[in-house]
């Protein structure tokens, strides 16, 4: 989003870029990106923050207004200095959100999570499914799609603004489209994912990394300004890096494939074709396979034993996050964050956190974790919902894609007229 010279934003409010286009000050999407930033402005306030002329500001909030993008929410307090006339106090203004929800699919290898949220990032509503996404995209999102639809028309008065989708595949930074993956099959790297998303449910769609989604929604509850490093650690293995607010996309969008770096010459054969990635070693795929012989069947499984502590399964899983810290510690040093948070189904676990701090406390030089903090996903399950649904919100509600609208709206009433 593009800088504006309103007051600072407040803590959890969205990230701002300094690489984004200005906009003028006049800009109904400027304006309403100040008043995102600090809810509960009077105009008088906005009038000092924008540097706007009065008649310009009155008439852009008129327009905000009819668009349904600003609301009135009571007044300013008394003695606040912004009355407009004496006896009356003036109208505090807030980003309109009443009512309005995205959908956020949040695809993992073996489970899918379809999530109704605000836009806030508030979970609504939510349906978890058992769904192996290596089959044909068509058959696979059909399933989806469906219960994706009962949970929308689940909704009373409320307006869908747009679609999300987490998955597990690099997203090319260019088209915001799927790149090369060795976690699918093959048809996914070409299917038109997005448009099949804009033209199903008339509304933007962005797709992203479901380790990077993780990355973002851990992020938004650790506060601004932070040094995020997010591991979601369940069938396979990905990473996310947030730093104030900013998730690293990569030159080909491949940012946070951590589970297919080589750590042995030879050992066992990966997804992408080649021997001793991380993956091979570590993912909870890797584990099922090394465990079927105890009855292991699936990641629930596992959990299950390491709570009962059986001594065979947590062994595996010690040398595992073992082997897991091992890039961590590479990536820890790399980056210097300030939380390192450990996501899905077995990066949950205590065991596998305990495991993997201690290991990176002494892999790692002191000055380059001096201030970080390893821990458990804050959010949960839903850590990969809530990025989302702040990625979207963020697209949606961008400066320059407010003005499209608006002036798309004028331009079309000026054409019927």
């Amino acid at each position: 989003m593009a800088q504006t010279d309103g007051p600072e934003a407040e803590p959890g409010a969205p990230a701002r870029t300094a690489t984004a286009p200005a906009l003028p000050a006049t800009s109904y999407g400027a304006l309403l990106d100040v008043i995102r930033s600090r809810p509960g402005l009077t105009r008088g306030q906005l009038l000092a923050a924008t540097g706007m002329s009065r008649t310009t500001l009155f008439a852009r909030l008129e327009v905000l207004f009819r668009a349904g993008y600003v609301y009135q929410d009571g007044s300013a307090p008394a003695g606040s200095g912004d009355e407009r006339r004496p006896g009356r106090r003036s109208e505090l203004l807030r980003w309109d959100t009443r009512d309005k929800v995205a959908l956020v699919l949040d695809l993992g290898q073996t489970r899918a999570r379809v999530c109704m949220t605000s836009v806030g990032g508030q979970v609504l509503r939510v349906r978890e499914v058992s769904a192996d996404i290596h089959i044909n995209p068509g058959e696979y999102l059909a399933t989806i799609f469906d219960i994706a639809d009962v949970l929308v028309r689940a909704g009373t008065d409320e307006t869908l603004v747009g679609v999300a989708v987490g998955i597990p595949a690099p997203i090319n930074p260019l088209t915001g489209g799927l790149g090369a993956t060795t976690s699918m099959m093959a048809p996914w790297e070409r299917y038109p994912l997005l448009d099949v998303l804009r033209e199903r449910w008339h509304v933007p769609a962005v797709i992203e990394n479901d380790a990077r989604a993780f990355a973002l929604g851990e992020a938004s509850v650790l506060g601004p300004g932070r040094a995020v490093l997010a591991i979601k650690y369940a069938t396979g293995i990905g990473a996310g890096i947030v730093d104030a607010g900013h998730v690293l996309e990569g030159a080909d969008g491949a940012a946070g494939d951590i589970g297919h770096v080589r750590i042995s010459d030879d050992g066992p054969l990966c997804t992408c074709g080649r021997h001793g990635c991380l993956a091979s070693w570590a993912s909870g795929q890797a584990l099922i396979r090394d465990l079927q012989g105890t009855g292991v069947r699936n990641l629930w499984d596992i959990v299950d034993r390491v709570s009962a502590g059986d001594p065979l399964v947590c062994d595996a899983v010690d040398e595992a996050a073992a082997r897991l810290s091992r890039v961590l510690s590479t990536v820890v040093a790399a980056a210097n964050p300030d939380a390192l948070v450990l996501g899905g189904v077995l990066g949950r676990m205590p065991r596998v956190v305990s495991t993997v701090e201690e290991h990176i406390r002494e892999d790692v030089a002191e000055r380059a974790r001096h201030r970080l903090r390893v821990s458990a996903a804050h959010l949960g399950a839903d850590g990969g919902v809530i990025g989302l649904s702040r990625k979207l919100v963020d697209l949606v509600y961008a400066p320059t894609a407010i003005d499209r609208a608006i002036l798309g709206e004028h331009e079309s009433a000026a054409g019927q007229a």
